[in-house]
């Protein structure tokens, strides 16, 4: 769309004409699209003026607001949101700095069709989409280790030296070579740019939050052809709970070289830290009481020992060479080595397994007693290597313009885990854990009153065996795509990868397990039909092909999930693509997903698993990102979700996902004023307590059906100009202070989310 044609869709939003209010132009927004689904003709609004030069300008990532110009996340093909026929979507720099979005936790609670299940604070938190664990996780388009649990480095991920997140919904099997049936997130770097310039923010927040962070970029010649970028960042706070607080840094240097005006050579290192002090093992609050009656205990209680922390770093080095020739066709080589150190050493007051065949204890009474000291102490070396080569461009053929593109990615990942031998001491008597680590509620150390805390003299003391395990993992793979354009308004895209996958295990007794996959092939086919100049129909599918880590109790590797993944659905983009809206079903398919296999251990002491029944799923996702107006961004979406069939381990997603976030820049004599609004609405689940469940007089022997409340959480941010380089933002979270759990059911437990929240943030460029 031609940006003088945006006179033909709005109506006025002049001082002195008529005005449509914010609300009734979203709402007009949303049955164009309804009434385009129907019969294809547009709706017309009546003329404003807005002139072109109002219109936000696309900025050197390709961003623009609330939305992006292109993306190469779904086919490795660069197409706009609307080209790409399947569900992206994308959290970009302004959405981070508009919602004071730090972590990657802030930034997917934002992101459409997305949830979060945390299984304890500070260590393992389950992202979801489309009723499915988000396992396939990528850096600038190569493989990461990205995972939020006990060794992946997701829990140091720090938003600040990223410039977006691409978020592809459904399977994308043809570029990770996993075809994850829920989504693929790709974090996208900032990078150096030619013109020298910077930011750098305070902020203070509650529960005495502090962050500081600057980000500069300094060409390296007066041209620009060398060039850097770096960012600092760092953050110290306390918590809502009790004994909790935590610290995190990170750091990036980006270089790019240009060899020639056709060749550029990048180069960088960065570094994330994160530790979480009284993060403990397993959900902190307790469901029900050791007689079965529910709790209803403060948000702030947390009955962790001083001692029990965790601490995350992830250093990484890249590198890139793009070359770009005459024919328009480019070459981009890509590689990079991260490796991660992860510690734990947790202790937490909480139901747990009372032995073989005792089912579960450990549950605690209103009087203070009851309740038992777990605890686990481990540690982790993880090592991800990742390259990927492509070659893509235009073709001519049959007098039509076309796409292709064709690569190879390669990603090695090893893993080291020394092996500890514990003892949890206290009370005038010590426990031996034998090796593993882990104290379970069987271990007879009882808090003497679970009102007044741990007990002070209850510590854990760890030291190596001298043993280690090691998995190493491989994932390879070639693949094609082309976007063939058979007529003006159809385009047809045509992709196949085959994939080669094995992982390799070494116990601490140096026993070999491996499991090993060749030739997997995953085909992709996608169409996409130009109803007019502003709508698309669309559909896609794929097959799904997914590796898992969990172990079974023998110690091997659950086995690979396979199945389909199908999406179909309407598309339109207003005002050269600065807004985008969608509205897709999606139908998914998958078998041999691990499930827990009832309370059993690996050989290592971890929870066992089995390859499950599978899940089928299905639903509706509706989304709308990008500037309504030049001074109005939007960002909404709205999933259903519903199971047509459901494996052992139960339901963690909500049949009913509503996000939106909002900011107006006001006029007149408020010019200098930004004012937004956001939410955040689940339905509630009918999910289990697994594998602990309600207590008969004391002990649980197996699961219970949960109701897991549903609940809206609102947000409000104001900006304030103060020159025009600095500015003045109040962000407020959970507005209305509404008691929610951002886990309910894991172990007869609950983790609450977090209370209502401030934060005052000085932001200035130059």
């Amino acid at each position: 769309m031609n940006p003088s044609s945006i006179a033909n869709t709005f109506t006025a939003f002049t001082c002195g004409g008529p005005r449509l209010k914010p609300i009734a132009l979203f709402v007009g927004l949303a049955i164009s699209g309804g009434v385009m689904a129907a019969d294809s003709a547009p709706l017309v609004l009546d003329a404003t003026q807005i002139e072109d030069s109002a219109l936000l300008p696309q900025d050197d990532a390709g961003q623009l607001g609330y939305t992006v110009e292109r993306t190469r996340s779904s086919t490795g093909l660069a197409l706009t949101p609307r080209q790409t026929p399947q569900s992206v979507t994308t959290i970009t720099r302004q959405q981070m700095d508009d919602r004071a979005i730090h972590s990657i936790e802030q930034a997917l609670e934002t992101t459409p069709g997305v949830t979060a299940s945390k299984s304890e604070v500070g260590g393992r938190t389950d992202y979801r989409a489309r009723g499915y664990s988000i396992t396939n996780w990528k850096i600038d388009g190569l493989q990461a280790p990205g995972a939020s649990d006990f060794s992946g480095s997701g829990n140091a991920l720090n938003m600040d030296l990223y410039e977006r997140i691409d978020i592809v919904r459904g399977a994308n099997g043809l570029l990770g070579g996993t075809g994850d049936p829920s989504a693929t997130i790709d974090l996208i770097r900032k990078a150096p740019t030619r013109t020298f310039g910077g930011s750098a923010y305070a902020t203070y927040g509650s529960w005495d939050k502090r962050r500081l962070g600057a980000d500069l970029n300094l060409p390296l010649s007066e041209d620009g052809r060398q060039r850097s970028r770096f960012v600092v960042t760092q953050q110290d706070a306390n918590s809502f709970r009790d004994y909790q607080s935590d610290r995190s840094r990170a750091a990036l240097a980006n270089f790019e070289f240009d060899l020639d005006d056709a060749t550029t050579l990048g180069a960088g290192y960065q570094y994330e830290y994160n530790k979480v002090v009284g993060g403990g093992w397993g959900a902190n609050i307790p469901i029900w009481y050791r007689d079965g009656s529910k709790t209803d205990l403060p948000r702030s209680s947390n009955l962790v020992p001083s001692w029990s922390f965790v601490e995350y770093t992830t250093r990484t080095a890249f590198g890139s060479l793009v070359h770009r020739f005459d024919n328009d066709w480019s070459l981009d080589l890509k590689a990079s080595q991260s490796t991660t150190d992860a510690l734990n050493h947790r202790g937490l007051g909480k139901v747990n397994s009372a032995g073989r065949g005792r089912g579960f204890s450990g549950y605690w009474d209103q009087d203070g007693s009851g309740a038992q000291l777990n605890g686990m102490h481990s540690s982790s070396d993880t090592t991800q290597q990742s390259a990927q080569i492509d070659l893509s461009g235009p073709f001519q053929l049959f007098g039509r313009t076309h796409q292709a593109m064709v690569g190879y990615n390669d990603s090695r990942t090893v893993q080291w885990s020394p092996e500890y031998r514990c003892s949890m001491v206290g009370g005038g008597k010590a426990v031996d854990s034998g090796v593993g680590c882990l104290f379970r509620a069987d271990n007879r150390l009882p808090i003497n009153d679970w009102r007044n805390g741990v007990d002070g003299d209850y510590a854990m003391l760890a030291s190596q065996t001298g043993k280690h395990s090691k998995t190493t993992t491989r994932l390879q793979g070639m693949y094609a795509a082309t976007r063939l354009s058979i007529t003006d308004p159809l385009s047809v895209i045509l992709g196949v990868r085959t994939t080669d996958y094995s992982a390799i295990t070494r116990s601490v007794d140096a026993e070999r397990t491996s499991q090993e996959e060749n030739g997997v092939v995953t085909p992709y086919l996608g169409a996409v039909y130009d109803l007019n100049d502003t709508y698309s129909l669309y559909a896609s599918y794929t097959d799904i092909f997914n590796p898992q880590t969990q172990e079974t109790s023998a110690g091997s590797r659950v086995e690979p999930i396979r199945g389909q993944s199908y999406e179909t659905g309407i598309k339109g983009a207003w005002f050269d693509g600065r807004l985008n809206a969608s509205a897709a079903y999606f139908r998914t398919k998958q078998e041999n997903k691990a499930v827990l296999d009832g309370g059993l251990s690996t050989p290592t002491g971890g929870d066992a698993y089995k390859a499950g029944s599978g899940q089928e799923t299905d639903g509706i996702d509706l989304e709308i990102a990008g500037a309504l107006t030049p001074d109005w961004n939007v960002y909404a979406g709205y999933t259903y979700l519903h199971f047509r069939r459901v494996d052992s381990d139960g339901r963690s997603d909500p049949s009913h996902l509503f996000k939106a976030s909002t900011t107006y820049h006001l006029s007149g004599p408020l010019d200098r004023l930004t004012v937004g609004a956001g939410v955040t609405a689940q339905s509630n689940i009918r999910a289990i307590s697994s594998p602990a469940g309600q207590p008969v007089n004391g002990v649980s022997s197996g699961a219970t059906d949960v109701n897991w409340s549903g609940y809206a959480i609102w947000n409000a941010m104001a900006k304030y100009q103060v020159t025009d380089d600095t500015s003045v933002t109040l962000n407020a979270n959970n507005l209305f202070d509404k008691h929610y759990y951002t886990r309910y059911g894991f172990y007869a437990g609950a983790v609450y989310g977090d209370p209502r929240s401030l934060s005052l943030t000085v932001n200035t460029t130059f």
